[in-house]
């Protein structure tokens, strides 16, 4: 989560990181908001001495308006072999699917 939203990469992206989004997603897979913040804090990234899941739903959706989907989609593509399911992926599949993010 960290490296998504943080990266240093400009307009370069990761396709890998937003995979890891969705998969821990439909895993269900319960992000633990202790460890984020104290990544986040240790780059200097966040400076709060706390962080709510509402929050970081809130950075996502700034992330998710500034990146661009097709470089997201053409970095990834190589990885898998039908790349048609990549079709959904872009800024209201991600904002909708981090609804359904579980932070503890």
């Amino acid at each position: 989560m960290h490296a998504l939203l943080f990266r240093k990469w400009g307009t370069r992206v990761k396709g890998r990181d937003w995979y890891d989004l969705e998969w821990y997603i439909k895993k269900g897979v319960s992000l633990d908001l202790h460890q984020f913040l104290l990544r986040a804090r240790d780059t200097g990234e966040w400076t709060e001495d706390t962080i709510t899941r509402e929050q970081l739903i809130a950075l996502l959706k700034v992330k998710i308006d500034a990146v661009s989907f097709s470089y997201i989609r053409e970095d990834f593509v190589r990885f898998i072999p039908d790349p048609t399911v990549l079709d959904i992926w872009g800024s209201t599949y991600f904002k909708s699917l981090i609804d359904k993010l579980k932070a503890q």
